[in-house]
């Protein structure tokens, strides 16, 4: 496996490795806004083109070199490589100019953009800076070999199912458990019968199905995490039933996200979402209350001229209220669209549900608009900036507003506000406005933010999670961890 978290990103399992072994520029806090980790402090220009970063002083390498600003400039080259498979991030950093003096780094954007600060702490920084070029080709094509590291662990050992970290002797926070072996396993199942014979002390659940699996193990224990991703509900308002608003706000009120996790997530799974705005970045503010009523629903429905038919299906002349829910086959996904189906069936709304192979679905069903109404979870970079999502002119290729709505000028500049303002307070505020005017607009119901969780065999550590983070923070606090 690769102990280069740049080098076979797509593997869970070598961002996980990653995270334990490197820190970033910045991390998280437990509001889920960008704070100091690397660096000692961070600031952004007024116009929003320039971040200036200072490295703090006396940091080491676990082999006790000095990390350097040479380091971040060599490892953003790297992540920008052809060597490198992290897309998103290369994507990030693309255009990006990267300069260095003392222990000051300084980052250019072409354009204001204001959850660069949020890629920094996806960005782990690598000890590249001092290796010449047939080193620095060797660490690139051999990336099972251990480099030295800045988090709390560096690599003992590693094999192809086992990778023994033991603790990095000049962290800046030593850890408290001096020794871990991480088993990797190709399947879920394995790793839930070595857990349940007791030949691994904790396992990942990334599902409601897995957690619950994992929590019938006698004295099992769960620390869970709200990430940045969000599922939602996407209407398709060139079908005729959903080009009109008064359908889909009528859809929205009747949908019950709580009855959802607590059903479809088996109240383990996630929480609910209200706006566009993930509950995995609370510092953006508080989601709307849940508005649930289906009798409304019905009311304005009926007002409208959508009256029931012999089979209980709304309509209006000609046109049905019968649709077709394409969602991918992923776990908890299809059951959550089920879920869905049996809420709106109760206001005379027919919902089939259609699961699509998950490989084919983002350019097969959603860019190409095959689809009336989609379920997926997207998991972008933990930032409020969901201009990507719902400005007018992010529709495929340039981004992922499938909705095919008419623009709107005002959402259009909301969003930009949001996107590109270096003000936390004015981001706010821009946040408020935006989350204002797609629920007006209703390009989407959104349903909830997803949650992992860590599982932990009796007797379990004291071993917090973060309240918030993307799934990679859940060792965020892994120095503090301590055996019962």
């Amino acid at each position: 496996m690769s102990l280069d978290p740049f080098v076979d990103a797509s593997d869970p399992a070598v961002v996980d490795v990653g995270h334990l072994l490197y820190r970033s520029l910045l991390k998280l806090d437990s509001t889920g806004y960008p704070e100091d980790d690397l660096a000692a402090s961070w600031s952004v220009s007024a116009n929003g083109l320039v971040y200036t970063v200072v490295l703090r002083p006396n940091l080491e390498w676990s082999d006790g070199s000095t990390i350097t600003a040479g380091d971040v400039v060599a490892t953003e080259r790297f992540a920008v490589s052809a060597q490198a498979s992290d897309a998103d991030l290369a994507s990030a950093l693309l255009a990006v100019k990267v300069s260095a003096s003392g222990s000051t780094i300084t980052f250019t954007l072409p354009s204001p953009r204001s959850s660069f600060a949020a890629t920094l702490t996806e960005m782990p920084i690598l000890p590249l800076g001092n290796l010449n070029a047939s080193a620095l080709t060797a660490a690139e094509t051999y990336p099972t070999v251990p480099l030295p590291t800045s988090g709390p662990y560096d690599v003992q050992s590693a094999a192809a199912l086992a990778i023994v970290l033991q603790a990095n002797p000049h962290a800046t926070a030593p850890p408290n458990i001096k020794t871990y072996e991480l088993r990797l396993f190709v399947r879920f199942s394995d790793a839930s019968y070595a857990f349940s014979q007791g030949s691994i002390d904790a396992l990942l659940a990334s599902t409601p199905e897995e957690l619950s699996t994992l929590m019938h193990v006698k004295g099992a224990q769960a620390e869970s995490m709200t990430t940045p991703a969000f599922v939602d509900m996407m209407f398709n308002e060139r079908v005729p039933a959903l080009a009109g608003s008064v359908v889909r706000h009528a859809i929205g009120i009747a949908i019950n996200r709580s009855a959802i996790v607590a059903g479809a997530l088996d109240n383990r799974g996630g929480v609910i979402q209200t706006g566009p705005f993930s509950g995995g970045i609370p510092w953006v503010g508080p989601s709307a209350i849940e508005a649930i009523s289906p009798t409304v629903a019905t009311s304005v429905l009926q007002a409208n001229g959508w009256v029931p038919g012999p089979n209980g299906v709304r309509h209006n002349g000609s046109t049905q209220l019968a649709f077709s829910l394409a969602v991918p086959d992923i776990n908890p996904l299809p059951v959550v669209a089920h879920e869905v189906a049996t809420q709106l069936a109760a206001i005379g709304v027919q919902v089939t549900v259609t699961t699509v192979d998950p490989e084919s679905f983002l350019n097969g069903t959603l860019d190409s608009g095959h689809f009336q109404l989609a379920i997926d979870a997207w998991n972008p970079v933990p930032d409020p900036d969901v201009s990507a999502f719902w400005r007018s002119n992010a529709e495929p290729p340039h981004g992922y507003n499938v909705s095919g709505g008419t623009p709107d000028a005002f959402l259009d500049a909301a969003l930009d506000m949001l996107a590109e303002s270096p003000a936390r307070a004015i981001r706010i505020q821009a946040a408020g406005q935006v989350a204002a005017l797609v629920a007006d607009d209703a390009p989407a119901v959104f349903l909830y933010t997803p949650k992992v969780s860590m599982v932990f065999r009796a007797p379990a550590p004291v071993a917090p999670m973060p309240s918030v983070g993307p799934e990679s923070s859940r060792y965020a606090d892994i120095a503090s961890w301590q055996l019962p």
